[in-house]
Parts: structure tokens; sequence; C-alpha cells
């Protein structure tokens, strides 16, 4: 019974070890300009539900780097992040309804993300917020205050 417990506790550590030397390459080859290498490492470490590749792969969709461009795939993959709590996934969720090209903004879920990353930490994301309040009318940026702020009331109640 020991040896089956220390079997399974090994073979779990090394499944760990080798999902983080995975992330490791995907991000080496990612600095080395590899993108489509790196989108080999991150897509089954984020299918697995892995937050940090989930987060490089909406990256690459979003910039279209070593796969098609796609925004909508881009949010998929964030979204899964963001639902993991990483708050850059937030702010990267935040600027695409910001930045999307050749769609409509939003900016009323722009501010949701960028507020939610603000909570988590993030070092961009109260001057980001704030350049898209500004963006609004005084009217819509109220809107999207009191909508943020129900939302979190609701979640604690």
């Amino acid at each position: 019974m020991r040896r089956i417990l220390m079997s399974l506790m090994l073979s779990g550590l090394l499944a760990g070890a080798s999902a983080w030397a995975g992330y490791d390459e995907g991000i080496q080859a990612y600095t080395n300009g590899d993108f489509e290498g790196a989108a080999r490492e991150f897509k089954p470490l984020a299918e697995k539900g892995e937050m940090e590749s989930q987060y490089m792969l909406g990256l690459l969709y979003e910039e279209g780097q070593g796969l098609p461009r796609d925004d909508v795939e881009a949010s998929y993959w964030y979204a899964r992040s963001a639902a993991q709590g990483l708050a850059d996934a937030y702010f990267a969720l935040g600027q695409l309804f910001v930045h999307r090209k050749g769609t409509r903004l939003d900016r009323m879920a722009a501010h949701h993300w960028f507020s939610l990353a603000k909570d988590h930490g993030h070092r961009l994301a109260d001057q980001e917020m704030q350049r898209n309040l500004k963006a609004m009318t005084p009217e819509m940026a109220d809107m999207a205050r009191n909508r943020f702020r129900d939302r979190r009331f609701a979640q604690l109640h």
C-alpha cells in the first residue's frame, strides 16, 4: 500500500513538473520568436486547464503569432484563464473590448474586466480603466461603475 501511495505521489509530482517544463519551453520559444513552437507547447497545457498557458495561448491568437489572428479565440482562452483569477487575463479581456479590430467597441464590458484586473492587483488596470471611463459619456461612465458595483454586491450576498 505504501509503495502504491509513493508511486502515485511521485507520478503526480512528475506530471506537474512536466507541465511546467512545457510551459517553460513555451515561454522560451515565445521569447526566441518561435511562436508556432510556443503555441505547440501552450495548447495541450491550456486544454488541461493551466491558466498561464491559457493566457499565453490567448495572446498568441490575439496577436496572430504562430496562430491565425482571432479575437474570438483569444477571448475564449483569456476568459478560461480569468475564470481561475489571473489578473493579466482580466486585463487582456478589457483591452480586447476597447481595441477590437473591425467590430463595435464595448466600453461597458471593458470597464468590468479592467475593474476585476484592478481588484486582482494588475498594475496598469486603474490607468486603463480611467482612460476607458473618460472616453464614455458621463452617464455611461456612471452606469458602468454602478453595474460593476452591483455585480460585486450580488456576488457577496
